[in-house]
């Protein structure tokens, strides 16, 4: 949702196009996996979404920023017997797998499991208080 949220915003707008400006810039490392793409192609073909964006040009610049920039991880499955949503497995998967320092989520759901998996999960405007906050002199 976080990218969803990014291509929904202006370009100089809203947290979540903050956090993907970040990555365009490399001011932040974003780790992609397979599965991370794939659920972002599914959700942005949802019928509502796709009616709603009408900004292919904003959405293809965000794929260009996430694409060029993302650090692309293949990581194996693993077992997370803790998780209410199967499906979020390849969430924790991709941040075990590339040492992530936070997963930025406006899941309910995987912010309650990463603080049980010992992650730590924000949402856009979290990471980025917390981001200003570690560079504040």
């Amino acid at each position: 949702m976080v990218v969803v949220s990014a291509v929904f915003s202006d370009e100089a707008e809203g947290p979540s196009a903050s956090v993907v400006r970040a990555v365009a810039a490399g001011d932040l490392r974003l780790a992609v996996s397979d599965d991370q793409l794939a659920e972002l192609v599914r959700v942005m073909g949802y019928k509502n979404v796709e009616d709603a964006s009408g900004r292919p040009v904003r959405a293809f610049e965000v794929a260009l920023d996430i694409g060029t920039m993302g650090f692309m991880y293949h990581p194996r499955r693993l077992d997370w017997p803790s998780l209410r949503d199967p499906e979020d497995g390849w969430i924790f998967d991709l941040a075990y797998i590339s040492g992530a320092d936070f997963i930025v989520s406006y899941d309910n759901a995987v912010q309650d499991a990463a603080d049980e998996l010992g992650f730590v999960a924000l949402t856009s405007e979290e990471l980025l208080d917390t981001l200003r906050r570690q560079y504040e002199p």
